[in-house]
C-alpha cells in the first residue's frame, strides 16, 4: 500500500511477525501488530527527512517498530498486573536499536511515538476487539489479514 509519504507500516510489517504458532494467535498480539504499524506511521511521518538524512531505510524503521512494539508488551502486561502504576516509555529502546543515532532525531522518534501509543489507546478505547483485556483469547484477524498479505 502507498501513501502519499510512501510506504506505510500496513505494507512493512507483517502479522506473522507476532507469532510462531497458531496458539500465538492471540489479542495481545494483534495488539503489538497493530501498534507496531502506527509507530512505523508515525515516526516516518514526523522524522522522515531526519531518517533519510541518517540513512534508516523503510525496512529499518519497520524493524525497530516490530522491536519496539514487542519489548513493550511486558511492560503493558505489568501495568494491566498493577505491578507498575504508569507506562514509561524512554529512549532507551531507540538508544538500544540505533546506537548512532543523534539526539535530535532520537527526541522526534520519541515524541513520534508517544503520538502512536496516544492514537493506538484512543483506537482501543472504542473498538470491540478488546484485544488488551481479552489478551489471550485466540485472534482471527490473523487468519483473515493472512490471506490479504502473504
Amino acid at each position: 500500500m502507498k501513501t502519499k509519504e510512501g510506504t506505510s507500516g500496513l505494507s512493512m510489517i507483517k502479522p506473522t511477525s507476532f507469532y510462531s504458532s497458531k496458539k500465538e494467535k492471540i489479542k495481545f498480539n494483534w495488539f503489538s501488530y497493530e501498534l507496531s504499524m502506527t509507530v512505523f506511521d508515525q515516526i516516518k511521518k514526523d522524522t522522515g527527512n531526519l531518517l533519510r538524512s541518517d540513512q534508516i531505510g523503510d525496512k529499518d524503521l519497520a524493524l525497530f517498530s516490530i522491536f519496539f512494539s514487542k519489548n513493550m508488551q511486558n511492560i503493558i502486561l505489568q501495568k494491566i498486573a498493577g505491578e507498575i502504576d504508569m507506562i514509561y516509555i524512554s529512549p532507551e529502546m531507540i538508544e538500544l536499536y540505533f546506537p548512532d543515532i543523534g539526539d535530535k532525531l532520537k527526541n522526534k522518534m520519541l515524541d513520534a511515538i508517544l503520538k502512536a501509543w496516544d492514537q493506538q489507546l484512543s483506537f482501543c478505547e472504542i473498538c470491540p476487539t478488546r484485544c488488551v483485556s481479552e489478551k489471550e483469547l485466540y485472534c482471527p484477524m490473523f487468519d483473515e489479514e493472512l490471506s490479504d498479505c502473504e
